[in-house]
């Protein structure tokens, strides 16, 4: 849905709010300002897409909007501080896009947190404290940008606190889009790929994720790799056998004909 902006590109305060039928909301290239609470308890909304530059969020401008599960930031490489400040309303899993022009982009994802607000009764305030690496996460901003060594320097705790459907996404993300990925960075990720590669191919087939298994069977074999005791595409059709899922079995051996496959190690990998 296209939000109106009044005059000096503000989105007025409650403007959207209640609204229980709108899922998606593309804030218009001129906004300057998203008002108070103007798409406050929007229960349906799922997608968030503004410009990538300033724009200031008011107060509570997204609060209980607990369904939204995508931001998307296009034009170019601008302010990001709108993003921290709508994510700074939510603490479900978001998966974030930002494009920088010329074809570039990074695809984040922000993981789950809980959170509470603890009492400090002498000074009769409350400080809000979160648990999980999804509150970290969220505090990966410098200088109104996305923090990408602090981003990714995260990646080892989360490895601790979270478990293989958020690392999953993580990892794949970040390989598939490193804009910002440092050489550590990257190999980083690729060490837990080596580690864990058959619970991340079992993952993104259960959930058909098509884009990740892609990028792993087709354009990564890490050929420098070759002590790897079974190869990740016949890892990939042993474990797309015993899910049953032929359509996977017959994509994994169309990529065998055509790609070639080495031959498997002695291990085999165990269900």
């Amino acid at each position: 849905m296209e939000i109106q902006t009044e005059e000096q590109g503000k989105i007025a305060d409650y403007a959207y709010a209640q609204n229980r039928e709108l899922t998606e909301a593309v804030i218009p290239a001129e906004t300057r300002c998203i008002g108070r609470h103007a798409f406050y308890n929007c229960r349906a909304l799922e997608t968030i897409s503004l410009p990538h530059g300033k724009i200031e969020i008011e107060d509570g401008a997204f609060k209980n909007c607990h369904r939204v599960s995508r931001i998307i930031l296009w034009e170019g490489a601008g302010d990001c501080s709108c993003l921290r400040d709508i994510l700074y309303d939510m603490n479900q899993e978001i998966t974030v896009t930002v494009h920088y022009g010329r074809d570039e982009k990074a695809v984040l994802l922000f993981p789950h947190y809980e959170y509470e607000f603890i009492a400090n009764e002498p000074a009769r305030i409350f400080s809000e404290v979160g648990y999980g690496a999804g509150y970290l996460y969220q505090q990966c901003f410098y200088n109104a940008q996305i923090d990408y060594p602090r981003y990714d320097g995260l990646w080892k705790q989360a490895c601790v606190s979270e478990d293989i459907p958020v690392l999953g996404k993580l990892l794949s993300y970040r390989l598939q889009f490193p804009y910002g990925l440092s050489a550590e960075a990257r190999a980083d990720y690729l060490a837990y790929w080596e580690e864990h590669m058959g619970e991340l191919l079992e993952f993104y087939m259960k959930e058909s994720d098509m884009d990740s298994l892609k990028f792993f069977l087709e354009k990564n074999e890490w050929p420098d790799k070759a002590n790897l005791p079974v190869t990740p595409r016949h890892l990939a059709r042993e474990i797309a056998e015993h899910l049953k899922r032929p359509e996977l079995i017959s994509y994994v051996l169309d990529l065998e004909r055509r790609l070639g496959s080495k031959p498997a190690g002695a291990g085999k990998f165990q269900l």
